[in-house]
Order: structure tokens, then C-alpha cells, then sequence
């Protein structure tokens, strides 16, 4: 059985598991046509920012025809 996407405020709201001590979870989204976004996740991978793999996978906006990625990220 195939598992439907989640929702963004479900993604926001979900807990993040071994978060460093002392540390404050930050999210950075990504928002757009799906081309797009994903074009901008792998430019962000070949300067060094984000591994692909470290964002969510497209998540439906509330923008028809968009999608947002999300990347978490400590400070």
C-alpha cells in the first residue's frame, strides 16, 4: 500500500528525532512548480548546501499546480 504525502503543517508540526543537544531546529521551504523546486534542491547540492536527499520529498501547496520541499537545519 502506497502512503499518501503528508501535509505541510503536518510536516511542521511533526517531531524531529535526536535533535543535538542545545540546539534550535530551523526549516527552510522551498515553494513553487515542481521543476522548479527541484532544480533549486540540486543547485543548492552542488554548492555544498544540502544533500538531495536531506529534503522532503514534494509535498502538495496550497497553489495549484505547486509543491514545497522542506529541509531542516540546526542552529
Amino acid at each position: 500500500m502506497i502512503s499518501q504525502p503528508k501535509s505541510v503543517p503536518e510536516l511542521l508540526r511533526e517531531e524531529i528525532p535526536d535533535v543535538p543537544q542545545g540546539k534550535k531546529p530551523i526549516r527552510l521551504l522551498l515553494c513553487g512548480v515542481p521543476k522548479g523546486v527541484d532544480s533549486i534542491v540540486n543547485l543548492l547540492h552542488v554548492l555544498g548546501f544540502a544533500q538531495v536527499g536531506e529534503w522532503s520529498p514534494p509535498v502538495p501547496s496550497p497553489l495549484a499546480g505547486e509543491v514545497i520541499r522542506i529541509l531542516t537545519r540546526y542552529w
